[in-house]
């Protein structure tokens, strides 16, 4: 599976506060990438800009992208992730 790119990226404050809402009430789809990885964002936002996230394998890390710039993504640790979105479990993690 290629490395994403990583690049600084700008996440609006509501679009992330959108997608801890839908974790949270586990209200999220998700899409298969061509390198496997599922993205998980919030549910009915398929059309709109949205953060899309990837936990993965280990759970140590989780890749965040908006969908409107898919080529830059973030990788942020999971203590970074629980500042940002608050201790909420992710799909395919114990949690």
């Amino acid at each position: 599976m290629p490395e994403p790119e990583k690049a600084e990226l700008q996440i609006p404050k509501a679009a992330l506060e959108a997608l801890a809402a839908a974790v949270e009430v586990r209200t999220v789809a998700t899409v298969k990438d061509a390198g496997g990885l599922d993205w998980y964002y919030p549910l009915g936002t398929r059309d709109e800009d949205h953060v899309e996230f990837a936990p993965m394998p280990g759970g140590e890390e989780v890749f965040l992208r908006m969908s409107s710039h898919r080529e830059q993504t973030l990788v942020v640790t999971i203590e970074q992730w629980y500042e940002l979105v608050g201790h909420i479990v992710l799909p395919g993690t114990d949690g």
